[in-house]
């Protein structure tokens, strides 16, 4: 079958490989939709997240299959399965948990102490396992989630990131009235704004310094879309909610946004970081944090999130089918890598391999 093969940074190859039946406890799926995530982008220019050495839960070094954001058919059954037939569409959830220590059998499995790997290398398929890049692919039973009657398979690869934007919801207790920030307008800030809107948020700021991202969380309805280099958004916000707003969701992992995110987030408020920092950043804990009152929260992944979420998404379509801005081959998969890390209009460019 046809794959899209790392080997390190900026050497990717569309390769033919081999692919073996599932273990019994799993399924094999012939991938419809793989998203390209910006951990692919890291992974791709920088050797991010890859095994180097043996991964202590796969035993994987590269060269690694990307992709973790795919849905597909069901092909092949192991014998072990019971809850999944051929024909079946599913969502893949793509951690990697042993399902033994203490926060696996917690229900954290997203926090697994035996998928930490020395060299940094990434707890997902597409990083330490073999992903969805490809033709088909193998997926542990208990992480190939169904899809709901009538859902299509471009909706189910939006499952993963949707799930990551669901987590910040979720862990923030975010209610119906209450009034929302979301720094950053890439994907998890747009899909972070669409779930707090479905959610019943009263209003929902978004703030990012790309005008191209801005027009497309208008045209996803955030007509309180905000550019930080023309406007003072905390100016702004404060003009409508004097006492700031009720929580504030960091998407963008820069010292500026977060700075922004304590001055727009009202005393006793609460603070999501939903994203990835790439370098340290400061705080006046007291001043800024403690003296404020603000809980300031951290999610990772998402923990049994995957089913509610892609009831949220069958539910929503008309809002989550505009994330979807483009298609690729797996021929062009490098091509679409290159497109999401240079063209800001693109939102969720995606992998289909029938294409």
């Amino acid at each position: 079958m046809k794959a899209v093969r790392i080997y390190g940074q900026e050497d990717v190859r569309v390769e033919d490989v081999a692919i073996a039946d599932p273990k019994p406890d799993q399924v094999q799926i012939k991938v419809k939709n793989c998203g390209i995530c910006g951990s692919d982008l890291h992974a791709y220019a920088e050797g991010w997240g890859l095994p180097t050495h043996p991964h202590p839960l796969t035993g994987k070094t590269v060269p690694i299959t990307l992709g973790h954001e795919f849905s597909g058919e069901v092909v092949k059954v192991g014998s072990a399965v019971t809850d999944l037939k051929v024909g079946d569409g599913i969502a893949v959830e793509p951690l990697l948990a042993c399902g033994k220590c203490a926060n696996c059998r917690a229900g954290n499995y997203n926090f697994c102490d035996n998928v930490v790997a020395e060299d940094g290398a990434g707890n997902f398929l597409g990083f330490s396992q073999d992903g969805g890049m490809a033709e088909y692919a193998n997926i542990d039973d208990v992480f190939a989630h169904k899809l709901p009657e009538g859902m299509d398979y471009d909706l189910g690869a939006l499952c993963e990131p949707v799930s990551v934007s669901y987590e910040g919801i979720k862990k923030v207790g975010l209610r119906e009235g209450q009034t929302v920030a979301v720094m950053g307008a890439g994907p998890i800030g747009l899909t972070t704004a669409l779930l707090a809107r479905i959610a019943g948020a009263n209003r929902v700021y978004i703030s990012d310094v790309s005008e191209v991202r801005l027009a497309k969380a208008r045209e996803l309805g955030f007509t309180d879309a905000l550019n930080p280099t023309k406007q003072d958004v905390n100016a702004v916000i404060r003009a409508d909610y004097p006492t700031g707003v009720d929580v504030t969701f960091e998407c963008a992992g820069v010292q500026a946004t977060f700075d922004t995110a304590l001055k727009v987030t009202r005393r006793t408020g609460k603070i999501q970081i939903v994203a990835l920092f790439g370098k340290p950043v400061s705080v006046n804990w007291t001043d800024d944090v403690i003296m404020q009152g603000i809980d300031i929260y951290t999610t990772l992944c998402y923990q049994n999130s995957f089913d509610t979420v892609l009831g949220i998404i069958n539910a929503h379509k008309d809002q989550f089918k505009p994330v979807i801005t483009k298609k690729v081959s797996l021929d062009d998969a490098i091509e679409g890598i290159k497109a999401l890390a240079t063209d800001k209009s693109q939102v969720k460019v995606m992998i289909t391999p029938e294409l």
